[in-house]
């Protein structure tokens, strides 16, 4: 009878597997005593056989394997629904929705794995405010409570009954029962970046704090991620900004190099077609010792002024591979510099005119006469080729602290709005104007002018208004 007593086994390992250790030790009892009739009188007959004993393990075996087999099943089903949980809460944590948003989906899920009271998790470092999400919702983050402590401390609490500890000041009315509560703080090996905090009224299942823990390292690292994530869409919309940017600034350039080419053809073609002509005249005709004469200064100025175009597009190329202008330094009389700048400009513009002030001793400064006249030159002819109207032009210099001379140049012209300001001193730029939309010019002054400038160790500001005139102010060091 032996081999028939074992088929007791099948259906105590059939009730394990669908009911767990509970099912499986019930009917693995049930089964051992449907087995004391047939085996305890044996023993009382016999005593201690071969045979007793292979009744008694048949006795004893149905609960055993139930029991096994049912915590097997247990622990495998517990296992799963941890796993599950755990997607679950990375679900929840990669939603679209704010953080605490997210926060509370996530203690949700742990509250009904855990079967806690109550769950919070808090996200957050001591330096920062935490977010927190809580189940049930709406919970709050209580000064001197367990999770502050563990908040602070980065250390785990395990505590009996929350309301009688004596590190935390509970909030809310006293239960008949122990709240029982763990908090461990959520680290994922670069630090604690929040805590989960939990509360159970009564006893606590066996294998809970294991289970806590390991969703407590999950959640950290699907914080982390979360962060990431958030950090790279946040770059990403700024790369995509600067993209942008960078590319309509492109653009930008784009059309003001085609239109910059346009200007030098036009500029360049303007004194040519001059020098021609008149060349064009003295060779073909016979003309008159003055009008040769006249002819001949109009050549040299177009002569000019086609070298100073020259000599700004040399200028732009070295400026466009990174050369810096190159400087021969000498003593220079500043005062009589500009006053000799001024007669030339006053004799050629006869509608504006030109006020010079020294205000207080003024030093002689080191600096490259050539560029100096370029850096005065460019400066008078804005403030010329912007007053269209014309008006004054006030020239002023000054000593200023720590060896430096400030020259000052201020006009009565159209002004520059505030929004262009910065971008005056870029190559190619010409702010657009409807009373200076006739005035010629390349776009590169103001850009050679502060290269010269800085070329000397100085700087250059400005300051306008539009419609109002604008002034712009050369330090530079003795």
């Amino acid at each position: 009878m032996s081999p028939l007593r074992h088929l007791y086994l099948i259906p105590v390992a059939w009730a394990a597997l669908r009911g767990g250790a509970r099912a499986g030790g019930l009917l693995g009892l049930m089964a051992g005593f449907f087995q004391v009739p047939l085996v305890l009188p044996a023993i009382e007959r016999a005593g201690l056989t071969g045979a007793a004993v292979e009744g008694l393990v048949s006795l004893a075996l149905p609960p055993a394997v139930g029991v096994i087999a049912g915590m097997l099943r247990d622990e495998s089903r517990a296992r799963a629904g941890r796993l599950a949980a755990l997607l679950e809460i990375e679900q929840c944590l990669a939603r679209e929705a704010p953080l605490p948003v997210r926060l509370d989906g996530v203690a949700a899920v742990v509250r009904r794995g855990l079967k806690a009271a109550r769950v919070g998790v808090l996200v957050g470092t001591t330096g920062e405010a935490p977010a927190l999400g809580s189940a049930p919702p709406g919970a709050r983050l209580a000064p001197g409570s367990a999770a502050d402590w563990s908040l602070t401390t980065a250390r785990p609490v395990r505590s009996a009954d929350l309301a009688s500890d004596a590190r935390f000041t509970l909030a809310g009315p006293a239960a008949p029962s122990p709240r029982r509560g763990l908090i461990l703080p959520m680290d994922a090996g670069a630090g604690t970046v929040g805590v989960l905090a939990l509360e159970w009224q009564g006893e606590v299942a066996a294998g809970t704090d294991a289970a806590a823990a390991e969703i407590a390292l999950h959640l950290a690292l699907g914080v982390e991620n979360a962060r990431l994530t958030m950090r790279q869409r946040r770059f990403a919309g700024e790369l995509e900004d600067k993209v942008a940017a960078a590319t309509r600034r492109l653009r930008e350039i784009d059309q003001a190099k085609s239109e910059f080419l346009s200007v030098v053809s036009h500029e360049l073609r303007t004194p040519l077609t001059a020098l021609e002509g008149f060349a064009e005249l003295l060779l073909t005709r016979a003309v008159p010792p003055e009008r040769a004469a006249r002819f001949l200064r109009h050549i040299h100025a177009e002569a000019r002024r086609l070298g100073r175009i020259v000599a700004e597009l040399l200028d732009l190329s070295r400026l466009e591979v990174g050369v810096s202008p190159d400087l021969k330094r000498e003593p220079i009389d500043l005062a009589a510099h500009v006053e000799r700048q001024l007669e030339l400009f006053a004799g050629v513009h006869p509608g504006h005119r030109f006020s010079w002030k020294v205000e207080g001793p003024l030093p002689a400064i080191r600096a490259d006469r050539d560029a100096l006249d370029r850096v005065l030159q460019n400066l008078l002819s804005n403030a010329v080729k912007y007053s269209p109207r014309g008006g004054e032009v006030r020239v002023a210099a000054r000593a200023a602290a720590d060896g430096l001379v400030e020259l000052r140049v201020e006009d009565e012209g159209v002004g520059i709005p505030a929004r262009d300001i910065p971008r005056i001193f870029d190559k190619y730029v010409r702010i657009a104007n409807q009373e200076t939309a006739s005035v010629r010019g390349l776009g590169l002054g103001l850009s050679l002018v502060r290269a010269l400038v800085e070329a000397h160790g100085g700087r250059i500001e400005v300051e306008s208004e539009a419609g109002k005139g604008s002034i712009f102010r050369v330090i530079l060091p003795v």
